[in-house]
């Protein structure tokens, strides 16, 4: 009886870790996201990588910033600035700023700002 119990719990537990890796921010799809003239519904045809090729103008501090002036508008975190991004320069409208492809999107740009 004991051993099926650390054997129910072992499983428990190696199932809840496999859920969060599920919900981890995938790079890939972030760079994909990036390069996308779709992004948050887009209709201008420009993507993140239109402004910011190779991670330009995007400033190596980008990560440690506890305030963000975008387009003369002050933003409390990246998110905001992103979705102001998809909302002006993209023609689309705004992301969940907690969800996956926020996510994505922030991990791929991590990698453009780690010289």
């Amino acid at each position: 009886m004991k051993k099926m119990f650390v054997l129910a719990m072992a499983m428990a537990m190696a199932m809840a870790g496999g859920l969060s890796f599920a919900y981890a921010a995938n790079i890939d799809k972030g760079k994909a996201l990036f390069e996308s003239p779709s992004l948050g519904g887009g209709t201008t045809g420009k993507t993140c990588k239109t402004c910011h090729p190779g991670g330009e103008n995007l400033g190596s501090d980008l990560f440690e910033r506890g305030h963000f002036t975008i387009m003369g508008m002050g933003k409390k975190n990246l998110a905001e600035v992103i979705n102001v991004c998809i909302e002006k320069p993209l023609g689309g409208t705004a992301i969940d700023p907690q969800g996956q492809e926020m996510k994505d999107l922030i991990a791929y740009m991590k990698t453009l700002t780690i010289k």
